[in-house]
């Protein structure tokens, strides 16, 4: 008898919990994310595409409807799902138009559109969070994880034109060891997970998707580290996403070409949407092309650098072909725009030297590296038709300003590293502000070791303004294209 009792006892407990479950997961909102990201076409046009990700694989896809009433209902199609077991949602898109908002039928989210012209411009890279190193990514000290805080403060008014992202978002979900069948391996990472200078893929490489791996790329993460923190911030303005190196295909490249990759199968003459091939496979790297977004009086030029290695030249004849691509693109940008390039990995940034390291790779005094080899080595090959006027990345954990001579045969627009936007914070080198040759250029600049993001406003023929702030909205830098400072075109901002 008594076992009878505990027998009913446990069934119905067991009942109660799967049906508390249940409860919780249908208080989950159909719809997790919505976000316009900006593209090009293959004949070259700009194009905005709405994004929605639904739960449940399989999900039929939701139905677009003009904000203000009028005009036509928009459809939207399903994204190939590289894995439904890891990624129980569904991707919907639709090339969107660029100045009629539209809203999502049975919800309230209005999807933003995108101005005639670019003014406000707000920059975030790395974001995610580290678990290990930031208290579990809970959000109860200065020390921890304040990308939530931030993107919410950037999503108020004045509300930004454009978002810009360098790349990484995904860290909680991207360690760099795993197990494949039970042995400890090292994630292939470009030369950055790897030991000093053995930056080098031969073949097939280890990585989190993997046969056998006990930490594949999947859903929950993704939401965690950035979908969920970011939610107002995604729907405030038009974004443009970089590929960071946490973003290869060793790493969470899946759900990156599933979510936040601009490649379709909606788009005119384009590459199509990309996925990740096996790891075991002979060819297991995906490179996007790079392509070139043009708004009123900003034109964008992003570069997949994920796989370019810091100190080494790892595919280096890819990234030249890349540049050669870039050269072209900035040609055709139209005259009255400013141009800026993005990508994750800098064109120009200082660390700490690593012993060994290259001579060539080392400042006069043997202290910094500059980095990227890779990158610097490919734009020397092909340099730019037009003047770009600033560079955007993100990679090194901390913010890094560096300006160059405005005038001379070697012109080089100034170098903003953005990479203090949530994940734990590298320390800062140099510590002090800095000034030495790179490349036979004097650069200077500056660095700080804190949280943050950018907003930059354009100031008309190329010129740009803007401010580091940190989590509480204070300014920590403050930037002027037009103006020198000792420390290059930012500045420590005055306590």
């Amino acid at each position: 008898m008594g076992n009878r009792i505990q027998t009913t006892a446990i069934v119905l407990v067991s009942a109660m919990i799967l049906t508390s479950g249940l409860a919780v997961a249908d208080k989950n909102p159909t719809v997790r994310a919505a976000f316009v990201l900006l593209t090009q076409s293959g004949t070259g046009q700009t194009v905005p595409m709405a994004r929605v990700i639904l739960n449940g694989v399989d999900a039929p896809c939701p139905i677009l409807k003009p904000d203000n009433g009028d005009g036509e209902d928009l459809s939207m199609s399903p994204r190939a799902n590289p894995d439904g077991k890891n990624f129980p949602v569904t991707v919907c898109e639709a090339i969107y138009p660029a100045r009629e908002a539209m809203k999502i039928k049975g919800e309230k989210i209005v999807l933003p559109t995108l101005p005639k012209s670019i003014d406000r411009v707000t920059v975030f890279g790395d974001t995610g969070c580290k678990p290990g190193d930031q208290n579990g990514c809970k959000e109860d000290s200065k020390k921890h994880w304040p990308l939530k805080r931030m993107a919410d403060a950037a999503a108020g008014k004045p509300k930004p034109n454009l978002i810009l992202h360098m790349g990484d978002y995904n860290y909680r979900g991207t360690p760099g060891h795993i197990q494949v069948n039970g042995e400890k391996v090292r994630v292939y990472d470009a030369g950055d997970n790897t030991p000093h200078l053995d930056c080098k893929l031969a073949g097939p490489y280890f990585g989190q998707n993997s046969v056998g791996s006990d930490s594949p790329d999947n859903w929950d993460n993704w939401w965690k580290d950035f979908f969920q923190p970011s939610a107002k911030l995604l729907q405030a303005a038009p974004w443009i996403f970089a590929r960071g190196n946490h973003e290869l295909c060793s790493r969470a490249g899946p759900g990156w070409f599933y979510f936040l990759d601009s490649g379709s199968d909606l788009l005119e003459g384009g590459t199509g949407q990309f996925a990740c091939p096996s790891a075991e496979s002979a060819d297991p790297l995906v490179f996007h092309p790079p392509y070139r977004v043009d708004m009123g009086g900003l034109s964008v030029v992003v570069l997949d650098s994920a796989n370019a290695c810091d100190q080494g030249n790892l595919h280096q004849a890819h990234f030249d072909q890349q540049f050669e691509k870039i050269a072209k693109l900035v040609g055709r940008v139209p005259e009255s725009n400013a141009i800026w390039l993005q990508m994750h990995r800098p064109l120009w940034a200082v660390k700490k030297a690593v012993d060994p390291a290259p001579q060539g790779d080392l400042d006069p005094s043997g202290q910094y590296s500059f980095i990227d080899k890779t990158l610097q080595t490919a734009y020397a090959k092909h340099p730019v038709p037009k003047q770009v006027h600033l560079v955007l990345s993100g990679h090194m954990h901390r913010f890094q300003a560096i300006g160059f001579p405005s005038s001379g045969d070697q012109q080089r627009p100034p170098q903003l590293v953005v990479g203090n936007g949530g994940v734990a914070l590298a320390g800062n080198h140099p510590k002090n502000p800095f000034s030495f040759p790179m490349d036979g250029i004097t650069g200077t600049g500056f660095g700080l070791s804190e949280f943050g993001y950018m907003e930059i406003e354009l100031a008309g023929s190329g010129a740009w303004k803007g401010r580091l702030l940190d989590r509480k909205g204070d300014t920590l830098a403050k930037c002027d294209s037009a103006l020198k400072y000792k420390t290059g075109v930012c500045k420590p901002a005055s306590k």
